[in-house]
């Protein structure tokens, strides 16, 4: 496959991860249960779609060394486009969810 195609998988799967899963507020409560604290502050790498979506868009082609100009304007474009694809996973999802309850008895 092309790294584009590559890198449009991993920005889908780190902002389901960050923002639509709910991983890390689950973690983060955890953490803070843990640690003995009530109120944790945000880590913005972790916490954030948009940063999260650029470090793994960024790192992957490192990693698999497809590093190029491009590579970095597309993990930008991913970044960029963060927030509203995480707005249409969550449609996609409500609407399914409404489907299935549609059609269920």
């Amino acid at each position: 496959m092309n790294i584009y195609t590559h890198l449009i998988l991993v920005a889908l799967v780190t902002i389901y991860v960050v923002d639509v899963s709910g991983f890390t507020e689950s973690w983060r409560n955890l953490v803070s249960s843990w640690l003995h604290i009530t109120k944790m502050k945000p880590l913005p790498p972790f916490d954030c779609g948009t940063c999260m979506t650029w470090w793994a868009c960024l790192i992957y082609p490192m990693i698999t060394w497809d590093i190029s100009l491009g590579t970095i304007a597309f993990a930008a474009l991913m970044s960029l486009l963060a927030n509203p694809i995480g707005q249409a996973m969550i449609f996609i999802r409500e609407w399914i969810t409404w489907i299935i309850n549609r059609f269920m008895p």
